[in-house]
């Protein structure tokens, strides 16, 4: 029956069904970009190895792409690396390095030689002085000039970040400084190098993320007491929610309803977590951690949270612990 056809109707016909294809084609598109989240934040797993770190990717819709912190060395070349190819991601606008630890600074020089494209760098540069003091756990001057070096190299502009800077992502997303201390003039006294961190907020909509670094007990504490306002949806639990993390009334302060660990399962079924844990689970807060869950996705829209990852199960420990012995 087709072969008897006229060949212009048999044109006709074929554009229609060309152009159909192509409507739903490009509707299932644009259906598929109406949905994708306004705001995706990724809790990368670089806690592979039994040494903890923290890698924060953010990626706004029709905005800009961030990543907070990077990890050691080694996980960011098998974790980071490979999430970031696989997800097509060449270029990051900005890095935030909350402070001068090897465990969240290394891996911005792997992304680098990878052939990642930053944007900027923004960093808290350490007294020398409080920076060497902690060389065995993590905080080397000579290594943090030699860093700051390669980015200069490659022509990554780089800032000191300071409290109050404000940071557009787009689509109505903004990311604050709301606190960064020196370690040496602060209100509470000569600090730690944990006590560097950058205390950050991520808001969209009525949404708000906290990243704290890994803030301690001292600058934690002072948070908790003089803070304009700390609460926030969701949050990235500091210090790997290891003592000697900011103190339980920080968390109260904070208010999450769910909280994220970037820390092993050894780590956190450890003695040194357990007054966090306890926190969280007194609460009822659903409690995500990297050791347990792998890569842990967040998507927020305008009036919804979705965590694609499995809770931690608050007695899984007692299976840790006992493999342990």
């Amino acid at each position: 029956m087709w072969a008897n056809v006229p060949s212009s109707i048999k044109k006709i016909k074929l554009t229609l069904i060309v152009l159909l294809i192509a409507f739903l084609v490009g509707g299932a598109y644009g259906l598929y970009v109406s949905r994708k989240p306004a705001v995706v934040w990724t809790m990368v797993n670089v806690n592979t190895t039994g040494l903890q770190g923290d890698a924060n990717l953010i990626q706004v819709k029709g905005g800009k792409t961030i990543l907070i912190d990077a990890g050691y060395r080694g996980p960011a070349s098998s974790q980071l690396i490979p999430y970031l190819l696989k997800n097509n991601i060449k270029f990051i606008d900005v890095v935030f390095i909350t402070h001068p630890h090897r465990d969240h600074y290394e891996g911005v020089g792997v992304m680098i030689k990878a052939g990642v494209k930053i944007g900027a760098i923004y960093s808290n540069i350490p007294d020398k002085e409080i920076c060497d003091k902690e060389i065995p756990w993590g905080c080397n001057y000579k290594d943090i000039v030699q860093h700051h070096e390669l980015f200069q190299q490659q022509g990554i502009p780089t800032y000191r970040g300071a409290q109050g800077q404000k940071f557009d992502l787009g689509n109505g997303v903004k990311l604050n400084i709301l606190y960064a201390f020196n370690g040496v003039s602060t209100p509470v006294g000569e600090t730690d190098v944990n006590d560097l961190s950058f205390i950050m907020m991520l808001k969209y909509k009525n949404h708000k993320i906290i990243f704290p670094g890994d803030v301690n007990q001292d600058i934690g504490g002072y948070l908790a007491e003089h803070a304009n306002d700390i609460s926030a949806e969701l949050l990235k639990v500091p210090h790997h929610g290891t003592e000697s993390v900011a103190p339980n009334s920080f968390f109260d302060r904070v208010k999450p309803q769910f909280a994220f660990v970037p820390a092993p399962t050894g780590l956190w079924c450890s003695k040194r977590s357990e007054r966090i844990r306890d926190w969280f689970h007194k609460n009822a807060i659903p409690v995500y951690v990297n050791g347990y869950a792998g890569h842990v996705r967040v998507e927020l829209n305008d009036t919804s949270v979705r965590v694609i990852a499995d809770p931690f199960p608050y007695g899984y420990c007692k299976k840790v612990n006992r493999g342990l012995k």
